[in-house]
């Protein structure tokens, strides 16, 4: 086995380079399956000044009246895409790159979308895959487990979930020796330098560094990610380059934009790809035209696609349908039912900055003028 391999292209520039390969393959987005803590939603807005200061006002008022800053902790959101609609979304962007499409859509400790897509059209192929947030020492790692079969994904989500719950670090070995065991599964660490847990990007590092010592002959590649700065993406790329890991494209797509970055293969099948990278250990990117936006207006993007209304959802058009609170009851319920006389009056002009920030008027211009992050090496 030789040295692990990794070519990137930039497109549409080398429009040319994707007529030599037979599949295009979306790895890592989400549906409405996906459960989206607002955790860490103060420390988002911190970066988005006009936001924050609607939040911090209102944070300081509620302060004043219950002495204590609200819980984020307590919320949660599910994104407006259904499985189908995310599938359909990665399919046709890969298609007409004149690509045949392989589609691996990852929830949130969720299999609800693979399961349900394949009970549709069981002979599709189409993978059953998650995105596992697995507890490690301060923090956590994100797995993307890729084309579990069908016949072993419910107990092994049923293992993941409760390993979440109450980790059993001697145990993990031996799962990931069992998911492994399967020439078609692909195993990829995702985003791996984001410090999501916002304990510090050195300890982030240390604690990767160490995950890797101890997992990496059971981890199948490393991601570099469509909604990652392309600072951070280099520091994957060097990561790989260290561990001898080839590094995949993921692009954690939450809203209606499809990934800004896919993977080229030769393969006719997912489990062709996954040999391909578990054993050839060589991987091919295309790097797509929207990831040469401003990542902050590519989160605006995604923001409005998050809170705007969605009349093709029924009874979950709006936003608020969408978001679930704990409440003192102990029970999870949607703001459009917590929320009896409608949300507080500051959130109404954040909504309107967010869709005035999100359209397209003033993308295109940002799109004009961006040159793209990282051209040098492509």
């Amino acid at each position: 086995m030789g040295s692990a391999r990794t070519q990137m292209y930039d497109l549409p520039s080398k429009r040319s380079v994707t007529q030599t390969y037979r599949s295009g393959v979306s790895l890592h987005s989400h549906t409405e399956h996906s459960r989206e803590s607002l955790r860490g939603l103060p420390a988002y807005l911190e970066s988005l000044p006009v936001l924050s200061y609607f939040l911090k006002r209102e944070i300081d008022r509620y302060r004043a009246k219950a002495g204590e800053i609200p819980d984020f902790s307590r919320g949660y959101w599910r994104g407006p895409v259904t499985a189908r609609a995310a599938y359909d979304l990665e399919f046709g962007q890969i298609e007409r790159l004149g690509l045949t499409p392989m589609v691996s859509l990852t929830d949130h400790d969720n299999i609800d979308a693979g399961l349900l897509l394949r009970a549709e059209t069981p002979d599709s192929g189409i993978p059953i895959s998650v995105e596992w947030s697995l507890p490690f020492e301060k923090t956590y790692v994100h797995l993307g487990v890729h084309n579990m079969a069908h016949s072993r994904a419910v107990p092994c989500m049923q293992f993941m979930a409760e390993y979440t719950r109450a980790p059993r670090p001697q145990i993990l070995r031996d799962f990931l020796e069992e998911l492994a065991a399967d020439p078609a599964v692909l195993i990829v660490l995702n985003h791996p330098l984001w410090d999501m847990a916002g304990v510090g990007a050195a300890t982030i590092r240390e604690m990767i560094l160490q995950f890797l010592r101890t997992y990496k002959p059971l981890i199948h590649a490393l991601e570099i990610n469509g909604f990652r700065s392309w600072e951070e993406n280099l520091r994957v790329i060097r990561l790989g380059e260290e561990f001898a890991l080839p590094v995949v494209a993921g692009g954690d797509r939450h809203g209606f934009e499809p990934n800004a970055m896919i993977n080229l293969t030769r393969a006719a099948c997912f489990a062709e790809f996954a040999e391909e990278v578990r054993v050839e250990q060589f991987s091919e990117i295309a790097i797509l035209p929207q990831y040469k936006e401003p990542l902050i207006l590519r989160h605006f993007v995604t923001a409005w696609d998050i809170v705007r209304e969605h009349p093709q959802l029924a009874e979950r058009q709006l936003w608020i349908s969408r978001v679930y609170v704990l409440c003192d009851d102990g029970i999870e319920r949607p703001l459009s039912q917590v929320w009896t006389r409608g949300a507080p009056p500051w959130i109404d002009p954040c909504l309107r900055m967010i869709g005035f920030l999100a359209s397209r008027p003033l993308r295109v211009p940002f799109h004009l003028a961006a040159p793209m992050a990282g051209s040098a090496i492509l």
